[in-house]
């Protein structure tokens, strides 16, 4: 009797894992390519969970996916089961001193150049028996839903529920192409932007402004017409073919100012940016984790 019950268990767990990610993902198909199994195993745990509480978790046909009320009310549980194994997980993981096991981490679009890619391979070659899981994202999301170990975010942060540590303090330019300055004047005040075509990355988190500093005191300009992309390759190959003004941060556009291919303005009115480091604030971090963030303190400056 004991073997049945503990194979129930079992049973239920594995049901209760495919329906998590199933309603996490919200599709079938993308959670059991996930997961590493068939859709139809996956259906079949579902059939399997409803058949067994006698409730109906999804609604499904063929073009359309929703959850019932109770598969709303079990999602909110099986987050919460989430957390407890992802922490389980942790806590043992970090008994180990080896260094060894998958790193997922999360990294802005704008880091995904060449100079990064480098500090990556120094890393690799350090701890060559971390296998990294590479997620590139503009947007913070959840961690532990996400199963992210690090996440690498620009910018000043306003969710204090992970552990930050500053890696690098990001200058930031605002530039064009030395043919678009021929028949302008360069502008010595932010507000004279509005008069400008600008180039304004769509996610910004001011809209149609542009934030900058005098003596310290942030202040928001609105621009003028813009183009908008969602591509900081894109702004920059904007700003070279002198289709107007835009923000880059240092490492982005160095090179391209050394080589007079790009103009600054606005020198005394841009600030630095903080990257960070986030990760989940555990009783026990792994000591990969901890290794990869000192790692990145050590080598970010020469990004």
């Amino acid at each position: 009797m004991r073997n049945n019950l503990c194979d129930k268990q079992a049973k239920l767990s594995i049901w209760l894992q495919s329906f998590y990610h199933i309603a996490s993902i919200g599709s079938f198909s993308k959670a059991a390519k996930a997961l590493g199994q068939s859709r139809s195993t996956l259906a079949n745990h579902i059939d399997e969970l409803e058949t067994l509480y006698s409730v109906s978790l999804i609604n499904r046909t063929t073009r359309s996916f929703a959850l019932s009320q109770e598969g709303e009310a079990l999602l909110v549980q099986c987050k919460k089961l989430n957390r407890v194994l992802s922490d389980s997980h942790a806590l043992l993981s970090g008994f180990s001193d080896n260094q060894e096991g998958q790193l997922r981490i999360q990294i802005h679009s704008v880091l995904d150049t060449k100079n990064f890619h480098q500090i990556l391979s120094l890393y690799k070659q350090a701890y060559p028996q971390v296998v990294l899981d590479i997620v590139v994202r503009q947007e913070l999301g959840d961690l532990v839903e996400d199963n992210i170990d690090v996440a690498l975010i620009l910018g000043d942060l306003e969710d204090t529920s992970y552990i930050s540590r500053e890696l690098l303090s990001v200058g930031s330019h605002v530039v064009s192409s030395p043919s678009f300055w021929e028949n302008r004047q360069k502008p010595s005040h932010p507000n004279e932007l509005k008069t400008l075509p600008c180039i304004n990355y769509r996610h910004c988190k001011t809209g149609n402004k542009w934030s900058f500093s005098d003596k310290g005191e942030r202040f928001l300009v609105d621009i003028g017409p813009s183009h908008m992309c969602h591509s900081d390759e894109m702004l920059l190959s904007f700003a070279l073919d002198g289709s107007g003004v835009t923000t880059l941060l240092d490492f982005t556009c160095r090179e391209y100012i050394a080589e007079g291919k790009l103009e600054t303005c606005l020198e005394g009115w841009t600030y630095n940016i903080p990257l960070s480091a986030l990760y989940q604030r555990r009783d026990k971090t792994p000591l990969r984790v901890k290794a990869f963030v000192d790692f990145l303190i050590q080598h970010m400056p020469t990004l």
